[in-house]
């Protein structure tokens, strides 16, 4: 099969439709706005090319394009690039009678659509997809090093990642870049988010400061808009700074500790707020999965 892919701003959604569809071939069709993502999936993903199109609002010299590089087993990946660039790929699979897909983000659930002409009429398909990458395939897709997690330093950390670990698929700690660091990045299924953990508001430091780092982090430019964002502080930020945080899409987490066993552990209250969060920032977790804990930490 040969998959061919719109290349949009955001690798995720073409890096999914691989993993589901195993192409044996892989065209990235993209501008040259999005020819630094296609660069960084092609890296990724084997037996993929690259295709930069000079004019991404051509649409009949795009549409020309597809028909010379399709082949009688193409699956056009409607996903992402301009919208003549899936005008012209849903125009040619209609010319070939060629199958497409279309992969929907929204809900916290990755779904593929699938579409076969057959005897003249048009069939619709879904599936969920189940979880196809790992946080290092997602820091890798963005262009960025899949590093090491490094030590825990306080105990709310600790306190906070034996939970993370608990009702997460996948979670990674202390991921120390040149511009930003990233307190915990976790997933679940194909979701993924960035958690900033203060133990409080210093007087040394903004006010604003975690809002800050995690807009930066989940930019454009960095980790993608479709990353969620979880703000956990052991003091309560006021409400200026609650509705900013609302407005750029963060959810508050106010944590406490207590005591156990010679350990620090989340109380109760804190462990129902985290997991509300998490569930409202990944969405809900599968039962099947089972909890795993870095031994450094047990």
């Amino acid at each position: 099969m040969l998959l061919l892919s719109l290349v949009g701003e955001q690798p995720i959604p073409i890096l999914l439709v691989h993993r589901a569809l195993k192409p044996e071939r892989h065209l990235l069709v993209c501008t040259d706005k999005t020819e630094a993502v296609a660069r960084q999936l092609h890296a990724l993903l084997p037996h993929s090319e690259l295709r930069p199109i000079p004019n991404a609002y051509q649409l009949a010299d795009i549409a020309r394009r597809f028909q010379q590089e399709s082949t009688p087993d193409t699956v056009f990946n409607l996903t992402g690039g301009t919208k003549p660039m899936a005008w012209a790929g849903y125009e040619i699979a209609l010319r070939q009678r060629a199958d497409f897909v279309y992969l929907q983000s929204e809900g916290k659930k990755s779904t593929l659509y699938r579409f076969r002409f057959q005897d003249g009429r048009l069939f619709q398909q879904s599936e969920q997809l189940p979880r196809l990458i790992t946080l290092e395939d997602y820091l890798q897709a963005h262009g960025l090093d899949a590093l090491p997690s490094n030590p825990l330093v306080n105990p709310q950390e600790v306190a906070v990642y034996h939970f993370l670990a608990e009702h997460c698929d996948q979670c990674l700690h202390n991921l120390k870049y040149p511009a930003f660091e990233i307190d915990f990045f976790i997933q679940r299924g194909n979701q993924t988010a960035v958690i900033e953990a203060k133990s409080g508001l210093s007087k040394a430091r903004r006010k604003r400061e975690a809002i800050d780092q995690l807009t930066t982090i989940t930019g454009r430019e960095y980790l993608g808009t479709y990353t969620g964002r979880i703000w956990v502080t052991s003091r309560k930020p006021g409400q200026q700074l609650w509705e900013l945080a609302a407005a750029y899409q963060i959810k508050i987490v106010v944590v406490r500790l207590e005591q156990h066993a010679g350990r620090f552990r989340l109380t109760a209250d804190s462990k129902t707020q985290l997991a509300q969060a998490l569930d409202a920032v990944l969405g809900e977790r599968e039962p099947e999965h089972s909890p795993h804990l870095n031994p450094e930490y047990r």
